[in-house]
Parts: structure tokens; sequence; C-alpha cells
């Protein structure tokens, strides 16, 4: 009896219990679903302050004294057409304009531009920027047609700036930025026209007014939120935006395995439908679709769905939602290739609504003629007991003895074994073959 008390209070295992009531508190709506940081200034617009006080609040209260100097290539997309890059973002269901480089933008690309047609401007990023502030139920700068939109942009290719406010009798507020939390880049508040002119100009920094509060980026919020990352800042698969360089860490590189598997098929000259059970935000799946497979992925977590097609340009229905047994279960679907990556590991360690048996059983069923496996093993800091005797060898032969597959191969270790991971991962990835 001690020693089950003893266990149930190890703190490896009071963390895991923690974790779990706080996943739980989130899907029930009882807790915040991700940060609140960035949120305060959306939040802030809508309480009814006189126009006076609210001036006063935000240049006096939330603006640090003073101004800074900052890279250019640090300052990403924010607010438009009135509204905060979230709010922007959620309208045009453009999650990764607030996670755009501003010299990667739209006004920097029409100021690039020589002489353009008005077709050529409405066909422009800045064109379409425009339209879809106007679709939005908002305008631009004005702007509310075809018309406007293109004397709008005759005008900043003419150097005058955008950002000028009737209200104050012509005179330019400062250029706005707030900071980006976890971050050494900062969101474009207001002046976007006149930092595109200094990018272009060739200019590397420009002297800016900072907000005190930093805001996060939709992206951030929405990594945050995914089930499985419990707010750790990691990403199981790659994702570029600059707001991620400096704090998140990319805990799998994944391309290492993709190397091998195409290898593997390439060699065996292997085409067809692709399925990845488990494809977290769906990188796999867009890099396999890219070798010519007709890809597609299962995830437990919807949240995946709109984090692939904004990360990845994944179409819409590329990815199934919903538990992989039940999925796998009731699909008599067979794909060419199939790949399951870190599953099979949580059905050993009896986390699943099946043994593992039962599991690599629903994928053989599902695989036509490759099966690309990998799970936690033994050699791992954070296994070390709980998967004891879990190596590759005896996933090898667990793999023969509960599936039908002619050969089983080890392509060898991950190479994500490295800090601050450096005494976890090393996953031997295997291949199962129909011969």
């Amino acid at each position: 009896m001690l020693d089950e008390v003893r266990r149930r209070l190890h703190p490896r295992r009071l963390r895991s219990t923690g974790r779990r009531a706080k996943q739980a508190l989130r899907k029930a709506g009882l807790a915040p679903a991700g940060p609140v940081y960035g949120r305060l200034a959306d939040a802030g617009r809508a309480v009814p302050i006189p126009p006076k006080a609210r001036v006063l609040l935000s240049t006096v209260l939330l603006r640090r004294p003073g101004h800074i100097t900052v890279p250019i290539d640090r300052l990403l997309l924010g607010a438009q057409g009135g509204w905060t890059a979230r709010e922007f973002a959620e309208r045009t269901d453009d999650l990764l304009w607030p996670s755009t480089r501003l010299i990667d933008g739209p006004h920097v690309d029409l100021l690039r531009r020589t002489d353009p047609s008005d077709e050529e401007i409405l066909a422009s990023p800045y064109g379409r920027l425009a339209r879809r502030c106007i679709d939005a139920g908002g305008h631009y700068f004005g702007a509310r047609d075809d018309a406007g939109i293109v004397a709008g942009a005759r005008s900043l290719l003419s150097g005058e700036p955008r950002e000028r406010r009737p209200q104050q009798s012509g005179r330019l507020d400062p250029i706005l930025v707030a900071p980006i939390r976890g971050s050494d880049h900062y969101q474009v508040l207001d002046g976007h026209h006149r930092l595109a002119h200094a990018a272009v100009r060739g200019e590397t920094t420009a002297r800016v007014v900072t907000k005190w509060l930093p805001v996060t980026t939709p992206l951030q919020d929405l990594l945050l939120r995914m089930s499985w990352l419990d707010g750790t800042k990691e990403l199981y698969q790659p994702i570029e935006a600059p707001e991620l360089e400096q704090s998140w860490t990319t805990v799998r590189r994944c391309t290492d395995r993709l190397e091998k598997m195409t290898k593997l098929l390439a060699e065996r000259g292997i085409t067809g439908s692709y399925l990845d059970v488990a494809s977290c935000y769906g990188w796999f799946v867009a890099e396999m679709g890219r070798t010519g497979l007709d890809a597609q992925g299962l995830e437990r977590d919807p949240l995946a769905v709109p984090l692939g097609r904004a990360t990845y340009g994944l179409r819409e229905g590329q990815i199934g939602t919903g538990d992989a047994v039940e999925l796998l279960a009731y699909s008599d679907r067979v794909y060419d290739v199939v790949s399951c990556f870190s599953l099979l590991h949580h059905f050993v360690l009896g986390r699943g609504s099946v043994g593992p048996e039962a599991l690599v059983k629903l994928l053989d069923r599902a695989t036509g003629k490759v099966l690309f496996l990998d799970t936690g093993q033994e050699n791992e800091a954070w296994f070390r007991t709980s998967l004891e005797g879990w190596n590759a060898g005896t996933i090898a032969d667990f793999l023969r003895r509960h599936t039908t597959f002619g050969e089983i191969i080890d392509l060898g270790p991950d190479d994500d074994a490295r800090p601050p991971y450096a005494d976890n991962y090393g996953r031997h990835l295997f291949a199962c073959i129909r011969t």
C-alpha cells in the first residue's frame, strides 16, 4: 500500500497529472486556450473610451517614451484597414499575415515595381491587400473600389505618406511598433508605407516608438493551443516564421526521416497514395506530396488543419481529424505508403484505446506496399524505466510477429538527439515492406 502511494506521489507522475488536468480544463473552456497577451490590444479597442482619452492612453501611458532604432528586417506586418493584425488575420483568414516580414510584404513589393499599369496594381499583392480589406467589410485608406485602390497605390508610388491623420492637421504620428513576445522582432502598428519607402531606399534601420506591452502573433497562439504542446514553445515539425526563431525549439527535424523514406521508395519504384497517421502539423504530408504521391494525413487535433493550410499550403480536406484507431478501423481504404511516427510507444505504455498489437494490425491493413514507423525507445532518458527492453531489436521482432509484411528493415536512428534533448530521441525508423 505504501509503495502504491509513493508511486502516485512521484514528482514525474504529479507533473504528468497536472498537464492532463490543464489540458482537460482548456478543452472544457475553463482555462485559457493559449496566451492572452496578444488579445489585450483587441480587447482595449472594444472598451468605450472617449477619443481624447484614448489618444492620451495610447500616446502617454502605453507607449515607451522616446524613440529607439530597430533593424527594418525585424519588423513584421501589422495593423491594416483599421483593424489590429490579429483582427485582420481573422477577418481575411490569413494566419501568416502577422508572421510576414515587412520587407517581404505588399508595400515594398509595390514600390519595387517600375511604372505599373492599373491592372498590374490591382493584381499585385498591394492591390489584393486593399481588396481584402474592402471585402472584409472595411476600406483601405478610404478606398472602397478598384479606382480608389489604384489612386492610393499611385499616391504611395509618388512618395506621399499614406498614414496622414486629418484630425492632426496633416501631422504624421511616429512610426509605432509593438515587441513580439519571446522574439527579437516587432509588429508594425502604424507606419507601413514610410517603412516600405525606407527599405526600398536601402536603409537598414528605422527610428520608431514602441508600446510597453508585447503582443503575440496568431501563429504563436495557435501553436500554444495545440493539445500535445501543453503550452511549451516546441515545434514537432519544422515551421519557418520570424517570431519563432529565437525562443522556439524544433524538436524533430524530420528531414532525416524524409530522406530515408524517399530514397527507399525511389529504389523500389514505389508511387501512388500516401497516408501519415498522427500527422502533427502536416509537414510529411506536404513533403511527400511534393514527391508526387497523393498525400493525406490523420491528426487528432483539429487545430492542425488551419495550421497545415497556412504553413505548408495543404488543401482543404487533406488532413482528416479524429482518433487514429477509430478512423483506421472504420476505413477500408488501402494506401500504397503509410507512415506513423512517435505514436506506437503511447500504446505500449497503455495510453491508447487499444493495445499496441491492435494498432499495428490496423496500420498493416491500411498499407498496400510500405509502412514507415518509428517509436519511443528505452535509450531515451524519459523512457529508460517505462520502456525498458523496448529497443530496435525488440521493436523489429514485434513488427514481424504482429504484421503481415515480408521485410522489416531498420533504416537507422533519427538525428534529433541534440541539445536540449541530447539524452532523448535517436528513434529507429523501420520500413515494413510487402513482398
